[in-house]
């Protein structure tokens, strides 16, 4: 009998470590596959060409960008150059004589439009779509099931926010992201405060005293906003920014890409945090967590059904 079982024990060790090797397997081949589709340095160029091409005007899609090219050097991104990609980015902005953005006299193209202008065959058309269903899930950082769940909880408030006053929904969530640590902060668990908004005189609310990190190697105490819920300190956000001058005041409302907004924001002092040489940290920490994951292609595409 124990000799039976022990055959058995040994059996099922032996299955799980054969199945855990397989799991492992297909993670490094899954891996591997995208890094072989899209390589870092190409998604790198994809999006510097895409934000350059934005700026001032809308947000063009990266990922519209990179299905194009992929199609035109037939999926060699060992081609790939900021020039070509710039150039690429420029067709899907328009100048329209029937604005409707109120900051910019563009308009942002549907890939079917920017197809549909250019001289591709029917097979190469096809190859856009395909091309750009493989760049479906492919971010710098990609997202774990917490973050992607905490990413989509918040996108409807915020295009209501972009509707209402102007605050693209990169901005918010980004913000959210950097201020609550993915609503992991101290302050977002125990005050529902997403964004960091300090309780000054004129806040009628429930106030809580958290230490807070200001600047480089630098914590001091303060008080916060409490909300009695993420909706309700959301909504605080926006009306936070926009009761708030010094932000019309730094044409924040003004901005039609992330990047600028994002530098509106630092300047009319959201956060004063600096780094040790006395830099401000602000906008290029917004920036960085936006393009990690993405969030400035909620923006596109947002204004790419307004434009239709």
């Amino acid at each position: 009998m124990k000799k039976i079982v022990g055959l058995f024990s040994k059996v099922i060790i032996g299955f799980l470590l054969v199945f855990t090797i397989f799991i492992i397997f297909s993670l490094v081949t899954l891996n591997k596959t995208r890094e072989r589709f899209l390589p870092e340095n190409a998604m790198n160029i994809y999006i510097k060409a895409a934000d350059e091409v934005s700026e001032n005007k809308l947000q063009v899609n990266w990922k519209y960008i990179a299905a194009l090219d992929a199609v035109k050097n037939e999926g060699d991104f060992s081609k790939v150059n900021i020039e070509n990609a710039k150039a690429l980015g420029k067709s899907f902005l328009e100048i329209s004589e029937n604005r409707k953005f109120k900051n910019t006299k563009y308009r942002l193209l549907t890939l079917d439009e920017v197809i549909n202008r250019k001289s591709f065959s029917e097979d190469e058309k096809k190859n856009v779509y395909k091309y750009l269903g493989k760049l479906d899930d492919v971010y710098p950082i990609t997202p774990d099931k917490y973050k992607t769940q905490f990413i989509e909880e918040l996108i409807p408030t915020s295009k209501q926010l972009y509707d209402e006053y102007g605050i693209l929904p990169s901005i918010s969530i980004g913000q959210a992201i950097l201020e609550s640590d993915w609503g992991r902060s101290e302050l977002s668990k125990k005050g529902n405060n997403l964004f960091g908004i300090k309780a000054t005189p004129s806040w009628q609310g429930k106030v809580l005293n958290m230490e807070t990190s200001e600047n480089y190697n630098d914590k001091i105490k303060d008080d916060f906003r409490y909300y009695s819920s993420k909706e309700d300190s959301i909504k605080d956000y926006a009306n936070f920014l926009v009761n708030n001058k010094r932000y019309r005041e730094n044409r924040v409302f003004r901005a039609t890409e992330y990047k600028t907004q994002a530098k509106f924001i630092e300047n009319a002092g959201y956060s004063t945090k600096k780094d040790k040489d006395g830099n401000l940290l602000y906008s290029s920490l917004l920036g960085k967590i936006i393009r990690e994951y993405n969030l400035q292609l909620i923006d596109s595409k947002i204004q790419e059904d307004i434009s239709k």
